[in-house]
Formats: C-alpha cells, structure tokens, sequence
C-alpha cells in the first residue's frame, strides 16, 4: 500500500469521526431514530448476521469509490493550488465567472423591475444559474472542483447589491483566498470539499446501515437492553419497561398493594462488585476515599483500597446508604426507588420470587447456612423478567424510599430516618426473598456499630431519555 491511499485511509477515518459525532445537541433529549425497513425485519440472528454481511459489502465498495474520486481529484487540486500552471489556471476560470457576469446583471435588473425585493438567496441564486454552465464547459480542471470554486464565488459575490462594479480582479481575489497556501488537499478535502458528493454520500449511508445492521443484531441478541422504542441501556445495564405496574402488597414493614405508572429506565443487571467500588475509591482525593471505605477496607500508603481481591467480582457490602448513593452519582445514575426496584425484580407479572411464582433452592445464594455472597450473576437461571441477576439473596439492595412513610427521596432526609432495603440476603430464609418482602435499615451511618451486620449493598438505575 502507497503513501498516497495511506494518506487518503487517514483522511477518510477522520471523515468518518466527523460524521459519528455530528447531530442533535447532546443536552437534547435521545430519541432513536427508526431502523430502515429492511433492518426491521431481523427475526433472528442468522437474519441479523445478513444483513451486518451485506451492509459491510456495500460499505467496502463505497469506500473504494470513494476512494478513487480522492486519488483522481487530487491531481486537478495540485494543478489549481500549486502546478506550475496553477495561475494559467485560476485565470481560465476567473474569465469564465466573469464572462457570466453581464447575464447575471441583466437577470437582476429584470428581477428589481418588476418589484420583487432581491434578497442575498436570490442574488445568489441568480449567480449560480448564470455561473455553473460556463465554468463547467471552461474549467481546466475537474468540472466538480470548478463547480466548487463556482458556488464560492457566488457566495462572496451575493454579499453585494449589484453586480455592476464587480471586476476581474475581485473574482480573482476571491478566488485566491478560497485555497490556504500551507494545506494540502487532504486537509482541503476533510474540511472544504467532501459535503454533498454523490461518492461521499453513498459512503456515509453504507457506514449508517452498517451501525443500524449491528444494532439490529444486538436487539435480537439482547432484546432485554432495549424498549420497544428502540431506547439502548448502558452496558452492564437493563431496560425496565415503562408502563403500569402491581407491587405489593409488601410483607415484613408492611405497605398495601399499589399501581403505579414507570416511565422507562435501566437497571444495573448486577449488583455493584468489589472491583467497581474499588475503581471509584481510587478516583476519590485520599481523606474522601477514607469516608467511603466500606467495613474491613482500608486505604494503603498510596491510598490504594485494600480489600479481598479474591472476592473482587462480589458484591461490596456492608456500604451506608451515603457510601452507596456518592458511587452511583460517580458513575452517572442513581439509586432505585423502592417501587422502581420491585418493578426490575417482578416484571409485569408480579413474580413472588424474581424467576417465578414458587421457591426452587439453588437459585440464590440464600436459605443454606451461607456465611458470605458469592460472584455475581452465578444464577443465570434465576433471573428476573427484566434480565437482572441476584434479586433474590446475595446482599440486600439499598432503595431511595423511606421506610417510615414510604416516600421516595432524591437525597437522604436529615435526623434519623428508615430506608427500606429489598431482595434478601446469602443469610436470609426462603421467606425473605420474595419480590414483596421489605425491611428498613438506618439511613445515616448504619455501619457505625460493629454489632450491626445485616449484608447491603446495592445496584444503580438511570433515566432513559
């Protein structure tokens, strides 16, 4: 491969990255745009896997043409900016935007005399219409660059009221500043010259079908992840659905039955391990980090979490509410409310227990004489409608609700409070595992007594826009 076609890949992936990051304001809310048609109709994964093979073809015989137009303007540009006969050049199409002149004057005066207000658009127009056929038959070099240079020239020239002191010499002057002597035509083209190319184009479409393939194969793949309106969780995340839900009626601090109306969200699939709460310690200044260790952490010389790494992919526990709550907001999310946690772990068919209606031992880490947690997501089998693992047992999961009256919270109300804490523990019986089963925990500090043991951790969700 030649320095040349090296050059033009390197151009053509910073191409690339502009599109990928060009659209809406990010501040806006997301709203997925439809898959094409043909990518709806992905049943499957050996559908979905067609449609990546065929997407992926026409984007290597887009990127080629694409490809070759680069190589194949290249010259025409090296001809109009810096040949030897690059000012012989300029000079044929300054004359032939200046022959076009007259017409464009005439066309204006007939357009003013008949009383119609000529706007800059319209003068502007008015110039293409007269400039582009001329140029295009005159340009010594590729008509699209001469087109190009065309299109400038009326938009520099529309800034004017007329067209009547307009000389060769401020065409040639504009001319000259469209091309900055110190870049190159790769720089020419990513910036300046690629918009609106019928090559560029189909490349661009081909890249989008090629993503819009490989969404579709995720779908089938991983339909949990997503809404029915195509809204995407985060990795590591899953969709809860939006809709109405029938919690309850929740045993141990009793609340009655309820329906309430969720709007989507995701739900951390797992709960939070060890090695997540790790990774947020170390990006914490040393004296806050030391606020946040959970019970039998401790922070090395270098301010380094020590902990069990053996145990790195279990969950953290023995984490207060406040502990819990500054991770999730580290990590871009939230903590659930009570009603949001029973809706991931129950599903639309209010399960008893997150994978059905009856208990079955061995699929939680619960109701055996356990002493400790075990690794997330060992009970695949035992998974909530949603997707969520370890639901039942494990560690008890923190909620953003109050135990007392049962209100939901966005931060942590002051004086001593009750938070509710739901899904069981590796030390809880068959009983308190249940998708209705709730108790409260101390709100501020509850890990403050060493006589205090009761195994929480927690998961996070996040709003989907």
């Amino acid at each position: 491969m030649n320095s040349s076609r090296l050059t033009a890949i390197g151009f053509l992936l910073c191409l690339g990255t502009t599109w990928a990051h060009a659209g809406p304001d990010p501040a806006a809310p997301a709203v997925p745009a439809p898959l094409p048609a043909a990518l709806q109709e992905a049943g499957d994964e050996a559908d979905a896997l067609a449609l990546i093979d065929a997407a992926r073809e026409e984007r290597r015989a887009a990127y080629e043409a694409m490809e070759a137009l680069i190589l194949e303007l290249r010259d025409d540009y090296d001809a109009l900016v810096s040949g030897p006969d690059a000012a012989t050049n300029k000079h044929a199409l300054v004359l032939s935007i200046t022959d076009s002149l007259p017409q464009a004057r005439t066309r204006l005066a007939a357009e003013r005399a008949q009383g119609r207000p000529v706007q800059r658009g319209n003068r502007r127009r008015i110039l293409l219409e007269a400039i582009e056929e001329p140029i295009t038959a005159a340009s010594p070099v590729d008509e699209r660059l001469g087109v190009w240079v065309g299109r400038r020239v009326a938009d520099e020239l529309s800034r004017n009221n007329s067209f009547d002191d307009v000389t060769a010499d401020d065409v040639l002057r504009i001319v000259d500043g469209l091309f900055d002597a110190e870049a190159n035509w790769w720089i020419f083209w990513n910036d300046e010259f690629h918009h609106g190319l019928p090559e560029v184009e189909r490349y661009q479409a081909a890249d989008e079908a090629l993503l819009a393939a490989g969404l579709a194969l995720n779908r089938v793949k991983f339909p949990e992840r997503y809404t029915s309106r195509g809204e995407e969780a985060p990795p590591g995340m899953v969709v809860v659905p939006g809709g109405n839900y029938d919690l309850g009626p929740n045993v141990g601090w009793e609340r009655p039955g309820r329906r309430v109306n969720l709007r989507s969200f995701a739900i951390d699939r797992t709960e939070v391990t060890a090695r997540a709460y790790a990774l947020f310690l170390e990006s914490l200044p040393r004296s806050q980090a030391r606020r946040m260790l959970p019970r039998s952490w401790d922070l090395d010389d270098d301010g380094k979490p020590l902990f069990d790494t053996s145990r790195r992919d279990h969950p953290v526990l023995y984490v207060n509410y406040d502990q819990a709550a500054a991770y999730a907001e580290w990590a871009g999310k939230r903590l659930p409310t009570e009603n949001e946690w029973e809706a991931a772990a129950a599903g639309f068919e209010g399960f008893v227990y997150p994978w059905g209606n009856n208990y079955e031992p061995g699929r939680a880490q619960a109701d055996e004489g356990f002493t400790a947690p075990i690794a997330v997501g060992s009970f695949p089998d035992a998974r909530s409608p949603v997707g969520c693992y370890d639901m039942a047992g494990n560690v008890w999961e923190w909620t953003a609700t109050t135990g007392d009256d049962n209100k939901d919270f966005d931060e942590l109300p002051k004086g001593l409070v009750n938070v509710i804490i739901r899904g069981g523990g590796f030390d809880s019986p068959w009983d308190k595992l249940t998708t209705r089963y709730r108790r409260a925990a101390p709100g501020h500090d509850a890990f403050g007594s060493p006589r205090y043991v009761v195994p929480i951790g927690f998961r996070c969700v996040k709003d989907l826009r």
